[in-house]
């Protein structure tokens, strides 16, 4: 599954910035008051079999529903089968084949059955129970409305967490696996998705029925419908049908989304070494689906925002979602955590595995990118947010696991271990955890037991600190030279706290030097507070890389000395050494560092330093430095000249919205106008209300141009905007926009009662992704008068990621009013400083450069 459920999420990663509202947070415990520890479930029998006989009612949004259970009692003497069945209205349950009927009970969403005798071990059971339901989880029925008249009238389920028993009654967890099919009549014009093969279609007047089957067993998440008008795109490898399915009108927008199919399907299986394992793989995409994407065994489900034509396909790819889901087709599907506190055994492996694909596909340099784009992202959720280990099973919902933590980190997990093993071992250890597990259910433990196993190498320590325990390195490095030696010294102290939760690491790192011999790489091992180590060189280097290639998950606080930055920015090969030079030469801010970095946005060869070193120019805040951002506005990359558009934004000025007005009024890419209307907004010049204003309903993808442009509204805090996102926010608006204009309220609204109450009538939005909006809002706004809102939505809200957000903004709310007003005049003061900072430094260097030079 992938969480990323926004476009600001799922094209942070084509392109390294998020769009829309952060929430700056100081770093609390995850762990909520009320959570609890949870452990897997026991299991009475094992499940063989599920049959589903379904007939849906679009026009009601209601199903009717036979599911048939064939299973065995684990142990003797089980008299009684309980199963998970959440707000169906039970019919019959019945032992078959001679259909005897079962007394049984509902109650807190369980599902009882007696079986009216003492069944053994050796005892096969099928039982048959019908039901009808008018399902709020699970499963969705999509049609128009008064207010959305152009919705496509589609059905479609989402069974991960724990969803499935909204719409069969089953074991819903993870730690069971069975073989399945599911027979469903539609009306006659539609198509169905489903796992497994197709079996039969048979029509019958106005309805068809279709019967599809998969016989290699899975857990019950992963038991998939959808349901709808489509047409088929048809590829295959290898002899696997590759199947997409586009809404119809589409089809060159789907095929621009999942086009590498085949291609990562291929790469994936060589490199595990294990063939793609189910019958077939099909794709669809659905309006409104409450996630980026649901691997389902053999038929992904994706978000309909993923769909883009030419013009947002110059930067934006769906390639990032679309791998991460195949991957799962392996690591999720055909191996499945345990239970949820080993998830990152299914979401870090499909999240490195996309990473690993961008390697194969795009080169070392996007790779590279890519997974200091994942660290960054877990950096920020670690830093601002919340610390846990990986493996943690604590929680509220499930879902309340499925964070940055589980993703990204897991993923830099893998990433970690394939530096300690070497390419070799490492892929050696991945097919043979594959192998020995194909088909079951794991743990942490049977991936290191697997890793040993595979290369005799112990993990214990590895795994001890990255994943059973939380955080990571903070190193601080420092350079000095020993002429009279020929020696390098560096001392490496890491700066993290150590405690019950975060380690001093263990970690082997590599350090390289450039010097007139060339290029020289040692491998140190690091296990202290802090280290000094020595290196005999040729002569002073003309250049040192700590940790080059990005091996090891930190934060670094590095500048070595000014004439080694210059060198690097323009001739280390490592893309993240560039980086840090650029970043390294901004915080020295000498008109010469200003100059280099100015080069390194409109000559590097790759988007995404020219990108990081257009964001370093942001923060240097001088004069020079804005003239320079301006000079690169031009830069051909769109994805670095968004970069620059972002950066620009730094500057109050009005030089700045003279440059970007006219990549607001026209760009060749949709980001790069939608940000240069946030960032003339952050200029605060008197003009920027009309211009950014102006630009509300332009049509763009996924109407990232209205989002941002409400976005820059709030950052601008003119209280004109504030009917202007009231209006945005309607319901029968682009979700995104309403998105968009909920989180500009939380940030106009401070300390107005009007603006809370008009917020507050969101959290019970139909559209979840409003809920959540409308609730981060209210944190942001913190007036206790949303706390009774917040707290109705809890009781009555089925989604667990809406329901924590509810639970942070009251603690948020109760913990923050007393100091919010200190907050509001400090984040003033720091913003006059920062401009008073720059028009210093502008005189500064006037200074030195002097007349005439």
């Amino acid at each position: 599954m992938d969480t990323r459920d926004s476009l600001s999420e799922l094209e942070e990663l084509s392109c390294g910035r998020t769009y829309g509202f952060s929430l700056a947070q100081d770093r609390k415990a995850f762990d909520l008051p009320g959570d609890e520890p949870r452990w897997p479930r026991d299991r009475v029998c094992d499940i063989k079999h599920v049959k589903l006989e379904l007939v849906l009612d679009v026009e009601s949004k209601s199903l009717r529903g036979v599911a048939t259970h064939t299973l065995t009692p684990i142990n003797d003497n089980l008299t009684t089968v309980e199963l998970d069945a959440a707000e169906l209205q039970i019919e019959s349950v019945k032992l078959c084949p001679n259909g005897l009927p079962l007394d049984y009970s509902c109650e807190d969403n369980k599902l009882r059955i007696d079986l009216g005798a003492p069944h053994n071990a050796v005892d096969d059971l099928t039982l048959q129970i019908a039901y009808r339901c008018t399902p709020r989880r699970g499963l969705y029925f999509n049609a128009p409305d008064a207010a959305y008249p152009d919705r496509l009238t589609q059905v479609w389920t989402q069974g991960e967490d724990e969803d499935s028993r909204f719409w069969f009654p089953c074991h819903d967890f993870p730690n069971e696996r069975f073989t399945s099919e599911i027979m469903v009549t539609v009306p006659g014009s539609w198509n169905t998705v489903s796992n497994g093969k197709l079996v039969s279609v048979k029509e019958d007047g106005p309805t068809k029925t279709y019967h599809w089957s998969q016989d290699v067993p899975h857990p019950v998440y992963l038991m998939s419908l959808v349901a709808g008008e489509y047409t088929e795109v048809q590829e295959e490898w290898n002899g696997v049908p590759i199947i997409y399915y586009s809404p119809p009108g589409r089809e060159e927008d789907t095929r621009r989304a999942f086009g590498k199919t085949p291609k990562m399907m291929q790469f994936f299986a060589e490199k595990i070494g294990v063939p793609y394992p189910w019958a077939k793989y099909s794709q669809v995409s659905v309006e409104d689906f409450i996630f980026g994407g649901m691997e389902n065994t053999s038929a992904t489900t994706m978000t309909s925002s993923i769909l883009h034509d030419e013009r947002a396909h110059a930067d934006y790819s769906a390639d990032s979602i679309v791998a991460h889901e195949l991957a799962h087709q392996w690591w999720g599907d055909l191996l499945t955590c345990r239970d949820w506190s080993h998830g990152w055994l299914n979401e870090g492996f499909a999240t490195y595995f996309d990473l690993l694909f961008k390697e194969h596909d795009l080169g070392t340099d996007e790779f590279r990118y890519a997974v200091y784009q994942d660290a960054n992202t877990y950096i920020r959720e670690d830093s601002g947010h919340y610390r846990r280990p990986i493996v943690h099973n604590v929680y509220n919902h499930p879902v309340d696991l499925f964070d940055r933590h589980l993703y990204e980190k897991g993923g830099l997990v893998l990433h970690m271990l394939r530096f300690l093993l070497g390419d070799d071992l490492f892929w050696k250890a991945m097919h043979h955890y594959c192998v020995k597990n194909r088909g079951g259910n794991v743990t942490t433990e049977d991936l290191q037991r697997a890793v040993e196993e595979s290369t005799g190498k112990n993990v214990d320590w590895f795994f001890h600190q990255w994943v059973f325990r939380g955080g990571h390195p903070g190193f601080n490095v420092s350079y000095s030279w020993e002429e009279d030696t020929s020696t390098a010294q560096l001392t490496v102290a890491q700066t993290q706290t150590a405690d019950d939760l975060t380690s001093i690491f263990r970690m082997p790192v590599q350090v390289a030097f450039v010097t007139s011999d060339g290029r020289q790489t040692f491998r140190v091992n690091l296990s202290r507070k802090e280290q000094t180590f020595y290196f005999p060189l040729k002569d002073k280097p003309k250049m040192v890389q700590f940790d080059p290639g990005y091996w090891c998950l930190k934060t670094l606080d590095f500048t070595p000395p000014k004439e080694m930055l210059l060198y690097q920015l323009k001739q280390d090969e490592d893309v993240i050494g560039r980086i840090h030079a650029a970043q390294g030469l901004a915080k020295l801010g000498a008109p010469d560092c200003i100059e280099a970095i100015k080069e390194s946005v409109l000559t590097d060869s790759f988007w995404g330093v020219q990108a990081e070193a257009a964001r370093a120019l942001g923060t240097v805040k001088s004069e020079a430095a804005m003239n320079a951002l301006i000079e690169c506005t031009g830069v051909s990359n769109p994805k670095a000249r968004r970069a620059v558009v972002t950066a620009l934004g730094e500057f109050k000025d009005g030089a700045v919205v003279k440059a970007l007005t006219p990549l607001l009024q026209h760009d060749e890419s949709y980001f790069v106008e939608a940000e240069a209307a946030r960032s003339i907004a952050r200029t605060k010049q008197p003009e920027a209300f009309d211009l950014v204003s102006g630009a509300i309903g332009r049509p763009s993808f996924n109407d990232v141009l209205t989002a941002q442009a409400l976005s820059g509204l709030g950052v601008l805090k003119d209280e004109r905007a504030i009917a202007i996102a009231k209006d945005m926010a309607a319901y029968g608006k682009p979700n995104r926009v309403r998105e968009a204009a909920l989180g500009c309220l939380g940030v106009l609204g401070e300390g107005k009662s009007d603006v809370v109450e008009f917020v507050a009538d969101y959290v019970d939005d139909p559209w979840l992704r409003a809920r959540n909006s409308a609730i981060n809002a209210l944190r942001e706004l913190k007036d206790d008068k949303a706390v009774p809102a917040l707290s109705r939505r809890i009781s009555r809200e089925l989604d667990g990621r809406v329901i924590r957000s509810c639970r942070e903004a009251i603690a948020a709310i109760r913990e923050g009013k007393d100091r919010s007003d200190d907050v509001k005049r400090l984040r003033d003061d720091m913003e006059k400083l920062q401009e008073e900072n720059r028009k210093l430094t502008d005189r500064l260097n006037k200074l030195e450069t002097g007349p005439g030079k």
